[in-house]
């Protein structure tokens, strides 16, 4: 005899609650600023309840940040695993990048900045840039190989520059749209030099 599927069950529901108010209340004012109160009246339970779900409210930031990890790579497989300055590809990845600095800038920004003096922020901030770095760094080293890409800086060096170039481009921007061209240039030309300078499809 089949079981019927059992939908989400009252407590996961308020969880998603707790958690979309607070990306919705983020998307207003500083995390700082955030009150627990607010936080469980959106949601629509007491105070006291709040803490049966989260112990605290960075513990629903964290909640959320681990939320985005999926996000922010979701786009970038097809040219992490491919080959040569695939103009496309990284332009596909970086605007699907920037849409979600858009949509979920003060989040991750104040994330960012957290994260020096908060342990549980710095591990997923470790953990997501690790990730970037190790693939982007063994496909400058298979473009290298094949003879796609010049000698330079050390592969995992080169990538963490990347890295660490656009979360801070992203992170000052007003318009993270905007930068894409721009860190398409400065992307293809750190990983394959001089090359002719790339323009929007269209």
């Amino acid at each position: 005899m089949s079981q019927r599927r059992r939908g989400p069950s009252k407590g996961d529901l308020r969880e998603r609650a707790i958690l979309d108010t607070a990306r919705e209340l983020l998307a207003r004012k500083p995390l700082a600023e955030i009150t627990i109160d607010e936080l469980a009246a959106g949601a629509e339970i007491s105070r006291s309840s709040f803490y049966f779900y989260f112990d605290s409210k960075l513990a629903v930031v964290v909640a959320l940040l681990h939320g985005l990890s999926g996000e922010l790579g979701r786009d970038s497989e097809p040219w992490l695993e491919g080959t040569g300055p695939d103009e496309p590809a990284l332009r596909r990845s970086l605007a699907a990048l920037a849409v979600l600095w858009r949509d979920q800038g003060r989040l991750i920004a104040g994330a960012l900045a957290a994260a020096p003096g908060c342990p549980p922020i710095a591990r997923w901030r470790a953990g997501l840039r690790e990730a970037h770095v190790a693939r982007l760094a063994a496909r400058i080293t298979r473009d290298r190989a094949a003879g796609l890409a010049p000698d330079g800086p050390a592969p995992r060096v080169l990538a963490a520059l990347v890295d660490d170039l656009r979360t801070a481009a992203f992170a000052a921007a007003d318009d993270p749209e905007g930068l894409v061209d721009d860190l398409i240039t400065v992307e293809l030309r750190m990983l394959y030099g001089d090359l002719p300078v790339p323009h929007p499809p269209g």
